[in-house]
């Protein structure tokens, strides 16, 4: 089976077949719009006088927003290092893409997640010591069931953590953490 998409690119103002995207300033606000021909040359039309009276500022929206936003200042190392700390702090992360804004600011707080105790302690009882093959092993091995029941028979028998706080393990990423050091 064929299957076409079509993607339609709409006036904002009449609905209207679009013809483009216009973008502009006003105070400090950025607007963009996309118009049919006919709108961009109303706008045009109707922002003439005011741009002939004007005059030209060399402005730097581009440069504003990058530094008020760390992400682009941030090197490859730093984002490594900050998936590395979200995972020991019991963080959600993907070794790839974006870092959710909570985790970095909880990154440049020092705050652990909630969760970060019995989730850090378990990864870390699974990925060092004499578990330091058999854990990754396992979780690359086993089915997503096999591998909970196995992990949680181990935090029981050979952790520390209370029965609510190994209740609280997330096992999936737990053998996600666990997969991505075999």
């Amino acid at each position: 089976m064929v299957r076409k998409q079509v993607v339609t690119f709409v006036d904002d103002l009449d609905g209207s077949e679009a013809e483009g995207t216009v973008q502009f300033t006003l105070d400090t606000n950025a607007y963009e719009i996309d118009l049919s021909q006919a709108n961009q040359t109303k706008l045009r039309e109707a922002l003439s006088p005011f741009l002939e009276a004007g005059r030209r500022k060399q402005s730097q929206p581009l440069s504003r927003a990058k530094a008020a936003n760390p992400r682009s200042t941030q090197s490859r190392q730093e984002l490594q290092h900050i998936r590395a700390w979200a995972k020991e702090n019991g963080y959600p992360v993907n070794e790839r893409g974006r870092i959710p804004n909570g985790i970095l600011e909880a990154y440049q707080s020092g705050t652990p997640s909630p969760t970060a105790g019995a989730q850090g302690k378990a990864l870390k009882l699974l990925s060092t010591g004499s578990m330091s093959s058999e854990g990754p092993a396992k979780a690359t091995m086993l089915s997503d069931s096999e591998f909970t029941r196995w992990a949680q028979r181990v935090l029981e028998e050979e952790s520390e953590l209370p029965q609510d706080d190994i209740s609280a393990v997330d096992f999936t990423r737990l053998r996600t953490d666990l997969k991505a050091k075999a």
